[in-house]
């Protein structure tokens, strides 16, 4: 009955202690991400108030729940067809300048700790995407044209899909063991065709399970039901729960076009308040968890040496100077082009990037301690980084523009 009783106290503080992170992040005019993990910073490895064994226990079960909402989340928030008709350019800088990333920072981790190429495209598909949070934070008081606001922020709600698939992808390569390469490839094929499969049909099902249910109460809590059994149905069926459980909110983000080409018997306009009701509870309930989850981050951080914490400097120098060339090449001849001193900086990472960085602690991989401490030094810098260099870059441009005149 006490570890009961230890388990809910842990939770109750861990839940307090990210709401006042989120309060004081506001006053402070700090990211939230910062603000929670130094709080769980403080709370954790400093103070010692929890049991470190304790907390460590509980991420296989922490980690993967808060991926299936967040990656629910992704899908639900995605115009699949804005995206594709409308912002070709966002697409392109983002497919470009997550690849570059995580290619650039893979090869400097395996060379700098001599890991396997696996575990180190790992970590780096982990931190290649940039938050939504953090450019919205920095769009708040940096002035920029209203074409690059919206292909920004259209590569951030972009990058937290690539960062969930492909690490995912890779995690599925290595705990495959070591096999043929061929019998790698049918392994990896049928991974993704058995998510894929799941997640479509389920959603395409719970479409018309939502639209018979449109006039029900609590219909929230049965979608919430729905997509942790598709996550954990996918998982004991050797497919990724989270490929499955982001196109499963795909298509019920996406209802309007599917029930289109589809011709689904369905009425739009009933359901898009039902659609409305559910993401707005489900984003209130995936914030709740976020703040839970930074300041979890920030309590089972282990510093584990000066060298840890070089390598998370040198990899957050790698993905700035990444970003900045992709946003650079990708809007060459554009008139965002001017802004890119501005928006090439920015590289926060946001709960995508942290749950992917817990992974190495979930399946207990080599080098894991090492891998989660980096992990947070670099998530720390490149959010603290990712809002104070473009406010620089867009003074210093400021300045620039007012000597020529």
């Amino acid at each position: 009955m006490s570890e009961v009783i230890v388990a809910f106290s842990i939770f109750a503080s861990v839940m307090a202690l990210g709401f006042i992170g989120d309060v004081l992040s506001r006053k402070v005019l700090l990211p939230s991400v910062v603000m929670l993990m130094v709080l769980g910073i403080i709370f954790g490895p400093l103070l010692n108030i929890f049991p470190y064994d304790s907390l460590i226990a509980a991420v296989p079960y922490i980690a993967p729940i808060t991926i299936a909402f967040i990656s629910f989340e992704a899908g639900m928030s995605m115009d699949v067809y804005k995206v594709i008709h409308q912002t070709r350019r966002a697409a392109i800088i983002s497919i470009f300048g997550f690849l570059l990333s995580m290619i650039v920072v893979g090869s400097f981790l395996h060379f700098a700790l001599g890991t396997r190429w696996a575990y180190s495209l790992l970590m780096a598909s982990a931190w290649s995407g940039m938050n939504t949070a953090i450019v919205n934070a920095v769009l708040k008081y940096v002035k920029v044209q209203e074409e690059t606001r919206a292909t920004f922020t259209m590569i951030s709600l972009l990058d937290d899909p690539l960062v969930l698939i492909s690490t995912l992808m890779i995690l599925n390569y290595i705990l495959l063991g070591e096999i043929g390469s061929t019998e790698i490839l049918i392994k990896l094929a049928s991974n993704i065709s058995t998510s894929i499969f799941i997640g479509v049909i389920l959603g395409l099902i719970w479409l018309n399970v939502l639209y018979f249910l449109r006039k029900d109460e609590y219909t929230y809590t049965f979608t919430l039901a729905s997509f942790i059994f598709v996550y954990a149905l996918t998982e004991i069926l050797g497919g990724a729960g989270v490929i499955a459980v982001f196109l499963f909110g795909l298509i019920i983000g996406n209802y309007k076009s599917i029930v289109k080409s589809l011709k689904l018997k369905i009425s739009v306009n009933e359901l898009s308040k039902l659609e409305s009701m559910i993401q707005k509870f489900h984003s209130e309930l995936t914030f709740m968890l976020r703040c839970f989850f930074f300041t979890f981050i920030g309590l089972i951080y282990v510093f584990t040496g000066v060298f840890e914490l070089l390598l998370g400097l040198a990899c957050s120098f790698l993905l700035h100077l990444t970003k900045y060339a992709a946003a650079k090449i990708g809007t060459f001849r554009s008139p965002m082009a001017a802004d890119v001193p501005v928006m090439g900086f920015i590289v926060g990472q946001g709960a995508a990037s942290a749950s992917m960085s817990t992974l190495p602690l979930v399946y207990n991989l080599p080098y894991a301690a090492t891998f989660t401490s980096l992990a947070l030094n670099l998530i720390l810098l490149n959010n603290i980084t990712s809002v104070a260099l473009p406010f620089i870059a867009a003074k210093l441009t400021k300045k620039r523009r007012l000597e020529k005149i």
